[in-house]
């Protein structure tokens, strides 16, 4: 397992970054690797509920463990889901803007050895999706 974190500021108010990531099934909107995010439960939005995510190359079931309004959301993996994932994304006002501190905390299976290179390609894969992300509720527009 290794951990990994971003961070971005996005001019714009904490409520509309917020309302916007809790929204999972927005994901595949700023996402290049994510296909689709379904809700499998009533209430999405909101601790426990669940969701299925299909990737390029995989699929997951997600749960929203934790949810403070405007300053946090953590997402898990609902096993046996593979990679294992727990995602802890802060919320944080800075001025007129937000600032997202995006930490994760991942279990790929790759060999220990290997964990330094799967955690840079990851992190790397996560900083470019949160600038598509910024984009995206900067400019109304993103390329993917």
């Amino acid at each position: 397992m290794f951990t990994f974190e971003n961070t971005v500021v996005i001019d714009r108010p904490i409520e509309e970054v917020f309302a916007f990531v809790v929204d999972l099934p927005s994901i595949p909107k700023w996402n290049y690797y994510v296909l689709s995010v379904l809700p499998t439960s009533p209430k999405p939005g909101s601790v426990g509920s669940t969701y299925h995510q299909i990737r390029k190359n995989d699929e997951q079931d997600l749960m929203i463990s934790q949810l403070e309004p405007n300053q946090s959301l953590v997402i898990e993996t609902i096993p046996p889901s593979k990679p294992e994932l727990r995602r802890e994304i802060t919320f944080e006002v800075q001025g007129d803007s937000t600032r997202i501190i995006d930490k994760w905390q991942l279990d790929m299976g790759v060999p220990k050895l290997l964990e330094p290179l799967a955690a840079n390609r990851a992190k790397s894969g996560v900083r470019e999706n949160l600038g598509k992300l910024k984009a995206l509720l900067e400019s109304g527009k993103v390329t993917l």
